[in-house]
């Protein structure tokens, strides 16, 4: 099935998301996140990013609180099974 977002506007997405910070965090190069991942993961982990009810843990957790991000986000575990498998 074909995405109904363009590439360009997943990438400008994403970077505008806490997803992008998620990645930075994960050690996931946006360049490596996008050529190893669908349009369809990309567009679940958006909407994941975009409904998450954990913002507050997930700022805290960037801002360099001891919080593990397999806890509370949604998009964790797949990220770093697609990324490192």
């Amino acid at each position: 099935m074909k995405s109904q977002i363009s590439r360009e506007e997943q990438v400008v997405m994403v970077q505008g998301m806490l997803l992008s910070n998620m990645l930075e965090h994960l050690s996931i190069p946006l360049n490596q996140y996008f050529r190893k991942t669908s349009d369809c993961d990309r567009e679940r982990h958006i909407l994941n990013c975009k409904r998450c009810s954990c913002l507050k843990e997930c700022v805290h957790m960037l801002l360099g609180d001891d919080i593990n991000p397999e806890t509370f986000c949604p998009n964790c575990r797949d990220l770093k099974r697609l990324m490192y498998n």
